[in-house]
């Protein structure tokens, strides 16, 4: 009798502890352009907070200027580039500002390549023809921004790999830190130099780093319709990993990435491949992983737009976007469009929890960026 007792207690307690976390409050944070943005380019960071699956406030928690009067370019921007939340607290954004929501205000403008996280500090890459070189820490602790003086710094221990397009085919070096060049890739292929506008813009050539001793690249045909992504070691070694032939022309860049699971994703003019690197293939992608088991259609159906699915069972069809979609556990938010032929506009965020099984459209027409979720 005990025993049974145990059992059903640990089966009520496992139903409570279940019931609990979905009740906890979640909050979306989301950044949407001020009213007035076309005169005072503002930005406003909000969130919507959820309590067992229903919406119950709504903060605008900030607003931001996307423009400095007497600063030329960029000052805060939410809608360049993939936001980051960090420790519930503190995003960093796509061009590198980092904002600190529990005490409402910008603590770095700086404009930064985003390296990575070390405990209270935020790691910075610099590499401009004005500025320099170099390498920043920002501490979240006492919110200080200070250049790396030390010229030998490296955060990521591996060597800086750099594409030489003075040749064709292109070719692939590693430079030490005192500045010895070493060819380890002889024939790259020809990168995508198409140019995207006029006649002399070139793309980007894509190396997307596995660790510190390997990375991935595409060795583009000379025509350009034809790649083969290779993975190559800092020890010289090179494996062919897949073939993608027939790539259409496309202006935008061909890129490498991980999905919400950790999986890696090359995108180019033919679409998006799931990159298996242990079993040496490419696979184009049918269903987007937007982490906590969600997934979405990667290609666009243009009778209904794209399904959704939560772990196996579908629970819509609308036309989103799933580049800004941001998941939680048993939540999941993804800004829904209107399409009228070519042409596609906002007309909000929607958000479904596994909680009421139901859609809720925030109606948010003048969205920047979804930014994440946050627990309370």
């Amino acid at each position: 009798m005990k025993l049974l007792f145990q059992k059903y207690t640990f089966v009520l307690l496992s139903i409570f502890a279940g019931s609990w976390c979905f009740a906890q409050k979640k909050s979306l944070v989301v950044a949407e352009y001020d009213d007035n943005a076309a005169v005072n380019h503002l930005q406003n960071i909000v969130c919507y907070t959820f309590e067992n699956g229903v919406m119950t406030n709504k903060d605008v928690v900030l607003s931001v200027p996307t423009q400095k009067k007497d600063q030329k370019g960029d000052y805060i921007r939410f809608d360049i580039g993939k936001n980051k939340l960090y420790r519930n607290r503190y995003i960093i954004t796509g061009i590198g500002n980092i904002i600190d929501l529990k005490n409402k205000k910008v603590i770095l403008a700086e404009k930064d390549e985003f390296v990575g996280f070390n405990g209270d500090s935020v790691i910075f890459h610099t590499n401009d023809i004005f500025k320099g070189n170099y390498y920043s820490v920002f501490s979240l602790k006492n919110e200080k921004y200070q250049k790396v003086e030390n010229a030998n710094y490296n955060p990521q221990p591996r060597p800086d790999v750099g594409v030489d397009e003075s040749t064709q085919p292109f070719t692939i070096n590693a430079y030490a830190a005192s500045g010895k060049k070493e060819v380890l890739v002889k024939d790259a292929g020809y990168g995508e130099s198409q140019p995207l506008i006029g006649d002399n813009v070139k793309r980007k050539f894509a190396i997307f780093w596995l660790d510190n001793t390997s990375f991935l690249y595409a060795n583009f045909s000379k025509d350009q319709h034809a790649l083969s992504i290779y993975k190559v070691g800092t020890d010289k070694s090179s494996e062919k990993i897949a073939d993608i032939d027939a790539v259409p022309s496309t202006a935008a860049n061909a890129y490498f990435e991980y999905d919400a699971d950790g999986n890696i994703i090359y995108t180019c003019g033919k679409g998006r491949f799931l990159v298996d690197v242990k079993k040496k293939k490419a696979d184009p992608v049918v269903y987007e992983t937007l982490g906590n088991n969600f997934f979405v259609e990667s290609v666009e159906n243009n009778k209904y737009g794209r399904t959704m699915k939560y772990e196996s069972a579908e629970i819509g069809k609308k036309w989103w976007r799933f580049d800004n979609a941001q998941t939680t556990k048993g939540y999941a938010a993804l800004q829904t469009d209107m399409v009228i032929g070519t042409e596609r506009y906002a007309q909000g965020v929607s958000v479904w929890n596994s909680v009421s099984k139901k859609w809720v459209l925030l109606d948010i027409s003048s969205i920047a960026n979804i930014i994440g979720w946050i627990e309370q």
